[in-house]
């Protein structure tokens, strides 16, 4: 009896379903300029019915300027491409409040903006992405194995600007969270005086542990990783 029954308990154990393609987290970060901490950022991303969603949100004060936002961005995936849905932006402090929110439609191809969601007479581009959703795509490509990047980044007012990334060495960084190894990304940007860099960690599912912004290779701020949870196993870092 038992020989007949083992296949039987087998075909009843319940199937496990596929690991989400990215991981959901919260992060917590150090806000600094010129070595001193100027405030604090968080950031999270989290399952919801239709599919994801990141957020972002920063509390900076720097002698008289202060500046709060939250940034969202709702998303799927599909094939491994992020098709972004909505975005929106809501910023308070030194100067006048601002919000912004962008909603894509890519059945009806449509791209609206603000409160009012008035329609923008744009010619639908399928690989859109916002000022978010892009971050995760880029983490995606790494994941494939891509060492440079372009994307096409809808502004908080729906104009699209080409974005162009390129790893440009590994590192190993001295954090608040700790020392980890790190790929070192450049945003290229040609007759620019701007200059971008973000650091990921691959064995974090290349979670974004440093991001760094001057202008004439004088530092405007520095956000470095302070915290980082999982709310779910991440995928295992590659093998070296």
């Amino acid at each position: 009896m038992g020989a007949l029954l083992s296949p039987l308990l087998k075909a009843e154990t319940p199937i496990q379903a596929a690991p989400p393609a990215l991981a959901s987290f919260k992060a917590d970060y150090a806000v600094y300029r010129a070595g001193k901490q100027h405030g604090t950022a968080q950031r999270y991303l989290k399952l919801t019915e239709q599919g994801y969603q990141l957020g972002y949100s920063s509390d900076i004060s720097w002698m008289i300027f202060t500046d709060k936002r939250q940034e969202t961005s709702d998303f799927s995936l599909q094939d491994g491409r992020i098709q972004p849905e909505r975005y929106v932006l809501q910023r308070s402090g030194t100067g006048p409040n601002r919000y912004y929110e962008l909603n894509l439609d890519p059945v009806e191809k449509t791209l609206s903006e603000g409160k009012k969601r008035t329609v923008k007479q744009v010619s639908w581009q399928d690989d859109w992405l916002d000022q978010l959703s892009y971050q995760l795509q880029l983490v995606l490509d790494l994941k494939a194995g891509k060492t440079e990047f372009h994307y096409k980044v809808l502004n908080r007012n729906g104009n699209a600007k080409m974005y162009h990334y390129k790893v440009v060495a590994e590192e190993i960084l001295p954090l608040p969270y700790g020392r980890i190894n790190t790929l070192r990304i450049a945003r290229i940007e040609q007759n620019s005086d701007k200059q971008i860099y973000a650091w990921v960690a691959p064995e974090l599912d290349y979670m974004l542990v440093r991001l760094w912004r001057g202008e004439d290779n004088v530092e405007q701020f520095d956000v470095q990783l302070h915290k980082l949870d999982f709310t779910q196993d991440p995928p295992p870092a590659p093998a070296n």
